[in-house]
């Protein structure tokens, strides 16, 4: 019995990280992300924000959609607003398109799949 319990400790815990699925992209693992949950809204329910990247993830409905360039200031904004569908309507979602040019520089990239 001692050594199995040996055994197990020395076994790696292997922890899997979130994926998501983002429209137009593919699958991005979240480990990197400050995620934050908006409950103000019906349509706009999560926020994924990588910091070193300036990689916005919103979840809008069931889906995952991507923003680029993104500074913090703005994800504050968007997080501190009092109608966030219409902050990011207005200040994320036109300014901060995404383009395989742009992940490449900033290294963004796909786990697996297909851009969906």
């Amino acid at each position: 019995m001692r050594v199995f319990l040996l055994i197990a400790l020395f076994i790696p815990i292997v922890a899997h990280a979130e994926v998501v699925a983002v429209r137009g992209f593919g699958n991005v693992e979240l480990s990197t992300f400050d995620c934050s949950a908006i409950s103000e809204s019906k349509l706009l329910h999560r926020v994924c924000y990588d910091e070193a990247h300036r990689y916005l993830l919103t979840q809008i409905g069931d889906e995952y959609y991507e923003s680029c360039n993104v500074s913090a200031k703005a994800v504050d904004g968007l997080i501190d607003s009092d109608h966030v569908v219409a902050y990011y309507n207005q200040q994320i979602r036109p300014r901060h398109k995404c383009t395989s040019e742009i992940r490449a520089r900033t290294g963004v990239a796909v786990l697996s799949g297909q851009p969906q």
